[in-house]
């Protein structure tokens, strides 16, 4: 199972041998469509830019997925499963995932958990006594566990170049080598480094806990009840006519297949390994339509709420091993002009990120002789998508990633605004009744007592007579910016202006104010709107202006307002697929654009030059 967890986003990988076949679920654009079928047409729509890209790699067959709330309501094939015959990829042809069985490996630890049959920070030999004794790699490290074996910190090396071939070995050849005991790269707890060992041994811990192989309990606690009937552990299990032969090419990654030397570039077909206790660190095989339902339950995690919990793990778990347990570092770069940043870390099982394209990202590669994949979650948009391809390591990692920025350029990846609370609302209306009408008792129940310390009582009273006479009669508060259920942005427009609106609230029952800051923003300030409306109308193509009308369509200014210092503007853009705010830096006297920064609804912010 092979290969790290993921690989720079510019890769373009995955080949084709055949014409795509069609979409499963074709659509035509229409204002009556629902969101799955509009990113369906969307990702229609990008086929030829797809396919340029799976033309560029050598995979015999290649299929790429597309899930949007809960649904698979896009997938495409490429070539063929098998060469000879020349039989086509369908979404029930199936593949090897490899390295994507981990974020299984890491449900079934975390289910068991979660019902109190193990712990993740117990010692390992609490579940593998042929581990007591064991040395550690200095005398102050710390006993190995199964959070850090599932976070790839718990000091084992990194084993891509020897770990597919150990996939068979028996359970009792795996016992023995914890026996003669375990060499360490690293101090555990300290550094990420990619070890398949840590999975197989993952899996060793559910065994031993459960009385049944790993394989065993992943099938009857995960597969089966989310119906993944297609999904296996033994190629034995899969039938001829559905299964995907797994190739090689003579430049392949690290060639597993035993023969030193091919006379030509003609795929070979790859050794395939068979079922043994390393597989819960990349041994399942699956098919589009079954691995497209695990990408749906993964993704039903979020965001937490109210629902009762469907499993078959609990979704707080599964939001646990998305996020970040162990840091694995920050990459920056400009590409096109544009500052391009990703900060990475690993979690249990997968790979999490943010990015200034999509924000939160989730994601793994996998491969082993013969096949290559590749999946990502947006969490915050409810989408996901994967690639499955039949050559060695080929995860298909940038045409996923292609399909994915199609979709975000034409800003349909945007997740839903989150609406204000109760609390926030309430904590509006009250200052918003002390603006009109002053009353230091109501002030006191509406704010935390810190708050009077660093701004007394006097001064609050002046500082809202003054936003009174400036501002006349306020309205409700009209577009709200929630960070949070405790932490918010309001808008509210008033007779002579616009009041922005800044609330924190505490922790107690009922909550309280503890941080407000309230700014005017003078309306439509006509050298504002007219500076704004030129960089819209000006923007050339590349530029961070550009990419917004390129994503959202025409913008117009809904509101726009300067700086106190003048050395900066901003306004509220509308535009035709949803709405943006920008800010301008200004410099010198004639007040020039200098440095240009766009907010979109997904909180994700990217600075570049004009």
């Amino acid at each position: 199972m092979s290969r790290l967890p993921f690989a720079p986003c510019a890769l373009a990988a995955l080949l084709a041998c055949a014409p795509s076949r069609p979409a499963l679920r074709p659509a035509a654009p229409g204002p009556e469509l629902s969101r799955g079928q509009r990113l369906a047409a969307a990702a229609e729509a990008l086929t030829p830019e797809l396919t340029a890209l799976v033309e560029k790699t050598r995979a015999p067959g290649v299929v790429l997925g597309l899930v949007v709330d809960g649904e698979l309501v896009w997938v495409k094939g490429w070539g063929a499963r098998e060469v000879a015959s020349g039989a086509p990829v369908t979404p029930d042809t199936v593949f090897r995932i490899a390295s994507m069985t981990k974020a299984f490996t890491a449900d079934a630890v975390l289910k068991l958990r979660d019902e109190g049959r193990l712990a993740l920070d117990a010692p390992l030999e609490t579940y593998l006594p042929e581990l007591t004794g064991m040395s550690g790699p200095t005398r102050d490290a710390p006993r190995p566990t199964l959070r850090l074996l599932l976070s790839h910190s718990a000091g084992l090396p990194e084993d891509n170049a020897c770990g597919d071939l150990r996939l068979p070995m028996p359970e009792a050849e795996l016992d023995a080598v914890l026996r003669r005991g375990l060499s360490f790269s690293t101090t555990p707890g300290t550094e990420f480094e990619y070890a398949n060992l840590g999975f197989a041994l993952a899996g060793r811990v559910v065994s031993r806990v459960t009385g049944q192989s790993a394989q065993q309990y992943i099938s009857r606690q995960l597969l089966q009840p989310l119906g993944m009937s297609s999904t296996v552990w033994d190629v034995g299990q899969v039938p001829s006519e559905r299964r995907a032969h797994g190739y090689g090419r003579r430049d392949s990654p690290m060639p597993s297949s035993g023969l030193a030397h091919f006379e030509d570039d003609l795929p070979h077909e790859e050794l395939t390994l068979e079922d043994g206790s390393w597989a819960p660190m990349g041994g399942l095989w699956t098919s589009p339509r079954d691995y497209a339902r695990w990408v749906a339950y993964q993704l039903d995690a979020w965001p937490p709420r109210d629902d009762p919990e469907a499993g078959p793990v609990r979704r707080a778990s599964v939001r646990e091993a998305q996020q970040v347990q162990r840091f694995i570092g920050f990459t920056a770069s400009t590409r096109e002009g544009a500052l391009k940043a990703q900060s990475v870390g690993y979690g249990f099982g997968w790979a999490a990120s943010q990015s200034c394209t999509f924000g939160q990202v989730v994601t793994h590669t996998g491969g082993l002789p013969g096949y290559g994949s590749h999946v990502r979650l947006l969490p915050n948009a409810r989408v996901g998508a994967f690639a499955m391809t039949n050559l060695t390591y080929q995860g298909a990692n940038g045409v996923v990633v292609a399909l994915l920025e199609g979709l975000a350029r034409q800003a349909l990846l945007d997740p839903p605004r989150l609406p204000p609370t109760p609390a926030l609302t309430d904590s509006a209306q009250r200052v918003l009744e002390l603006l009109s009408r002053w009353d230091p008792a109501a002030l006191e129940a509406a704010v935390d007592h810190t708050y009077l310390v660093y701004q007394p009582l006097d001064r609050v009273q002046a500082r809202l007579a003054s936003l009174s006479a400036q501002l006349g009669q306020c309205g409700a508060p009209r577009r709200w910016t929630v960070e949070n259920r405790l932490r918010g942005d309001a808008v509210v427009h008033c007779e002579r202006g616009t009041l922005a609106m800044h609330l924190e609230l505490t922790h107690e029952v009922p909550t309280r104010l503890q941080a407000l800051d309230l700014v005017v923003r003078p309306t439509l300030v006509p050298a504002t709107r007219t500076m704004v409306e030129a960089l819209l109308s000006g923007a050339k193509e590349g530029t961070a202006v550009g990419r917004l009308q390129a994503r959202r369509g025409p913008c117009r200014v809904e509101e726009a307002w300067a700086s106190e210092d003048g050395k900066a503007l901003s306004a509220h853009l509308a535009c035709a697929r949803g709405t943006a705010e920008l800010t301008v830096g200004l410099e010198g006297a004639g007040g020039t654009p200098k440095r240009v920064e766009v907010e979109e609804p997904d909180g994700g912010r990217c600075l570049e030059g004009r």
